[in-house]
């Protein structure tokens, strides 16, 4: 196993302002957040998951493993549960090629999902 850093959150997760929000669309899953900047501004921003075919979410007093994912997104690349998936069904692990990523926020715990790719979502000021 092998973790790959993909991108910094651009604040720290103790700030955020409302914790967390998840939303799905389809295959596609969206954990957006809001947080303020130095200069008072609030700010809306997130992170895209395409084509998510597991995932999951671990409060921090269960969270076993960190997978160097704290405040940043990380590919866990030949996790056990990507050989799990693989070994469950070999065909379409093959079709779909996903990615394992995680990350995690301070207060709010650890997520991770089986995807085929990411996006980072331009950030907003509200």
């Amino acid at each position: 196993m092998k973790v790959n850093e993909l991108w910094e959150l651009p604040f720290i997760s103790q700030e955020l302002e409302d914790g967390v929000q998840f939303d799905v669309y389809g295959m596609d899953i969206i954990i957006s957040f809001i947080y303020v900047q130095k200069s008072n501004i609030k700010v809306r921003a997130g992170i895209k998951f395409d084509s998510v075919l597991c995932h999951m979410h671990t409060s921090e007093c269960f969270t076993k493993n960190l997978f160097n994912a704290y405040d940043t997104l990380v590919e866990i690349k030949d996790s056990e549960w990507l050989e799990a998936l693989k070994t469950l069904n070999g065909i379409s692990f093959l079709h779909w090629k996903p990615s394992h990523y995680a990350i995690y926020f301070d207060s709010v715990g650890l997520y991770q999902f089986i995807a085929t790719g990411y996006q980072i979502l331009v950030e907003e000021v509200i």
